[in-house]
């Protein structure tokens, strides 16, 4: 089999590893998404190594008309479901570089999120027949006005609970994603990039009580983790569920995935209190 046919036969399997996690991501299924992801990260290096054996082979064709490089977007998808919380942009970078040693252009994303809007609205325009796609990237919410949180993304399928941000979910999705990051790296385990995963854990776990950011073990971040979430999460679970409610009745999906105008929300000053 020659080289165009080793790389058809990559392409068309990568295409169904990718449709096979957008149907896992749908279902929530993250035992199997985990699986896919890896099997995705290791068609895309054989793609790639095949694409540069053939530009370094024939020089007087530098120009082979395909990119060799995952897109943005996916590459935000697969690292939103690894940290499986809301992320800002640096955080998906950090993750992207230590899982599957490539770059996230951080100053794209904003683009980024704009496309995605379009693309959906233009999913719910029958007139404009573009298809629906199963995940997008969404911006993470505020709990109160359902406005946009600035450097903040999500993924579509997550329910709207896990995608807003109340006053302590950001300490709750940072300790929800250093497990996550942990519980990546064990099962990677001493290979260069379970290491390269377990540096970025340490970096991020360096502020829970108790952590060593250079000598804890990816075992005793995950328990300190959990024991600062134990404190935190019920508090920030209700306030996130009392305010996913409200969008719920108060908002249409448009609103729910992408934010909501300011003027058309209700807001409860008791809510947070559970008043």
């Amino acid at each position: 089999m020659d080289t165009h046919d080793n790389l058809k036969t990559i392409i068309l399997a990568l295409a169904e590893a990718n449709a096979a996690l957008m149907s896992a991501a749908g279902a929530g299924n993250d035992l199997l998404i985990a699986d896919l992801l890896d099997q995705v990260s290791s068609l895309e290096r054989k793609r790639n190594r095949l694409l540069h054996n053939s530009r370094t082979s024939r020089i007087q064709r530098p120009n082979v008309g395909y990119e060799s490089t995952v897109p943005l977007r996916d590459q935000v998808i697969r690292a939103l479901h690894l940290v499986g919380r809301p992320a800002t942009g640096r955080l998906l970078a950090d993750v992207t570089k230590a899982r599957w040693n490539e770059t996230i252009e951080i100053n794209k994303l904003s683009s980024l999120r704009r496309d995605e809007a379009r693309s959906w609205s233009a999913g719910q325009d029958a007139n404009r027949r573009t298809a629906i796609r199963d995940i997008y990237v969404v911006p993470a919410l505020s709990y109160d006005r359902f406005a946009p949180v600035r450097g903040s993304l999500a993924l579509s399928t997550w329910e709207t609970v896990r995608r807003l941000v109340a006053p302590l979910s950001l300490r709750v999705d940072m300790l929800m994603s250093t497990i996550s990051l942990a519980e990546e790296a064990i099962r990677l385990g001493e290979n260069s990039q379970g290491t390269t995963m377990s540096r970025l854990v340490c970096r991020l776990g360096a502020s829970i009580p108790g952590a060593n950011p250079f000598k804890s073990s990816m075992h005793d971040v995950i328990a300190l983790a959990s024991a600062e979430l134990s404190q935190l999460e019920g508090i920030d679970s209700h306030e996130r569920s009392v305010a996913a409610s409200r969008a719920e009745t108060q908002l249409t999906l448009d609103a729910r995935l992408f934010g909501a105008p300011l003027q058309s929300v209700k807001v409860n000053k008791f809510d947070s209190y559970g008043g």
